[in-house]
Parts: structure tokens; sequence; C-alpha cells
């Protein structure tokens, strides 16, 4: 299930392969209209079929919307998530709070102890510090991390070849590997990283909706990769629930 729109129909057309390579058989596929501001009736007709895997591919509001429809209709499928854009920010943590345990999502950097790389938490010291001044995400999870890495990549390529051509400092980057306060990075052939970190996570444990709680690790248990697994799957999903 996913939005009518570039990104959710990207993601949901992975899931469709995924869901061929691993012999899923899939009993409910469709869009909703991007305006959508009623997910009761989605989520209505995918109780219908049984499910025992729901992929969401969602954008912010929708997300939101989505959850909700799911705890007012009572969902209960053996796993949940996906690709729900939104769930990584202070604002929608706060605002779902324990309707978030059990969601399976993905994600780029959360305060587990397998992702405390070095400077990671200086970095957050000074960004939260001035988030709120500036009207921003008071966490900093999210994205800020990985712009900052690449900044560091840039810089540190730049230092290197003390260049600032194009070509010389593109050649560096693609030959060499980079510590950041993300981790060390290597590029592949094809750009991208040689080790991909996007993570599945998982929400655990979530009590009430205060911010403070998501600052520490234990609520956002990282699934995959493995290198930096930091818990165990709740399955089914209606184990994780309060």
């Amino acid at each position: 299930m996913g939005a009518d729109a570039e990104f959710a129909r990207n993601a949901i057309a992975g899931a469709r392969i995924n869901a061929k390579k691993y012999g899923l058989r899939i009993v409910y596929d469709n869009t909703y209209p991007p305006a959508t501001a009623d997910f009761t009736p989605v989520v209505r007709a995918i109780q219908a079929t049984g499910a025992d895997v729901v992929f969401v591919s969602s954008y912010p509001p929708d997300s939101v919307g989505m959850v909700r429809a799911i705890h007012e209709v009572g969902l209960r499928p053996k796993m949940l998530g996906g690709g729900m854009v939104g769930l990584q920010y202070a604002a929608f943590l706060t605002k779902l709070g324990p309707m978030l345990n059990g969601i399976v999502n993905y994600d780029f950097w959360v305060p587990e102890p397998t992702l405390k790389f070095p400077g990671i938490e200086e970095f957050l010291k000074k960004y939260q510090a001035r988030a709120v001044q500036e009207g921003v995400d008071p966490l900093g999870h999210y994205l800020p991390p990985w712009a900052y890495a690449y900044l560091e990549v840039l810089g540190q390529a730049i230092t290197a070849t003390q260049s600032t051509d194009q070509r010389t400092v593109g050649e560096y980057i693609r030959t060499h590997s980079f510590d950041t306060i993300v981790g060390r990075v290597t590029f592949g052939p094809n750009g991208e990283w040689a080790t991909s970190r996007v993570l599945m996570i998982q929400f655990q444990n979530i009590r009430d909706n205060d911010l403070e709680q998501f600052h520490k690790p234990g609520k956002r248990i990282v699934l995959y990769p493995e290198k930096w697994k930091s818990g165990e799957l709740i399955y089914p999903y209606e184990k994780a629930l309060p």
C-alpha cells in the first residue's frame, strides 16, 4: 500500500520484486491519492485480506494517518511498516508515541550503541543546542548526521588532494575510504556506498509521548544490516504493542 506518487510507487515496485523473489503471495496491491486524509477505509480493505505482512510506502502526513487508522481498525498483521517517511522526525514520534510500537521501518541513524561512532555525540550536542531557535527538528537523528558526513567526505578529499578540481576530488573519493560521524565510508563503482547503511529499525518499548525517551537507546532497535544490529525483532507485531 502506498501513495500514488513517485517515491511510493518506486518503493512498491521494489516490494513486488522482493515478494516474488521470496515466494510471498500478494493479496492486496493498491495506491491511494496523495490528498487522502482518512485512511480507515484503506486499512479496513487490507484487514479484509488477512495479510501476514503489510508493506506501507507513505509520505509524512500519510504515515501519521495510516498509523492512527491501524490502531482505530485494530489491524494486526505479523509484520508492518517498511517505507514510511516521517516516523523519523521528533514531531511525529511524539505525536504517535506508543502507537509506533512494533512497526518496522527504514531509518538512517538512531541512538543505539552500535552506531555510536566518534564525533556523533559532539555533533548532535551542537545541533540540538541550535535546533529549537532555528525551528528545525529538535532530535536531528534522521538526516543531519548524513549531511554533515557528506561534507566530511568532501573536506577530507579536498585536503588530501589539495585541489577543488571536480575530476581530481571525484577520483579521490571513488578510490579512498573516509572516517565520518556516521562511520567509515567507502564508495562502490555505482557511486553509492559500497556497503548499504540504510537501516531497518523496530519501534519498541515506547511508553508515552515524551521526546526525551527518543534521545536514548532502546526505542528504535536496529535489526539490519546485521553489522549494526542492536537487538531482536519482536514478532509478531502484536507482541510489541503495549
